[in-house]
């Protein structure tokens, strides 16, 4: 399992995000453990988190939780939170499975940045030239 964090343009770039990533599960494209959206609206103070956004991922991560305290981590999510800026969305993923390079066809033409991960760093190298950012940008952790 993978953890990955990605950060979008506006406040609603991770919900369209959600709903690409639950149609490329139904076509069991990647496994989708889990999801949270952190929305940074302009009129608020902080970043907003809804944890467990799609009814697979809160039904799996509870499951998964039972057997093998599986789960996105909350230090994953406070990181990602404290990286966030006004105005902006992001989306933290638990999955397996994934096929890179099918799913960054389904996000062509999407400004996505690769905020975190749990990954290697080679395989954060080849996730970022799936998704057209330069290799070494932003942060990881």
């Amino acid at each position: 399992m993978s953890t990955t964090a990605w950060r979008f343009r506006g406040t609603e770039g991770a919900d369209d995000a959600v709903l690409r990533l639950k149609q490329l599960a139904g076509q069991e494209v990647l496994d989708v453990r889990d999801v949270a959206v952190i929305r940074w609206p302009h009129y608020a103070t902080a970043p907003q988190v809804q944890e467990h956004v799609t009814d697979e991922g809160s039904k799996a991560s509870s499951l998964a939780k039972k057997f093998s305290k599986a789960g996105i981590e909350g230090s994953m999510i406070e990181s990602v939170k404290g990286d966030m800026t006004p105005g902006n969305s992001a989306l933290v993923l638990l999955s397996t499975d994934a096929e890179i390079d099918t799913i960054a066809k389904a996000f062509e033409g999407h400004a996505m940045e690769l905020m975190r991960s749990d990954l290697s760093v080679k395989q954060e190298d080849l996730l970022r030239s799936a998704f057209g950012s330069p290799p070494g940008a932003s942060g990881t952790g």
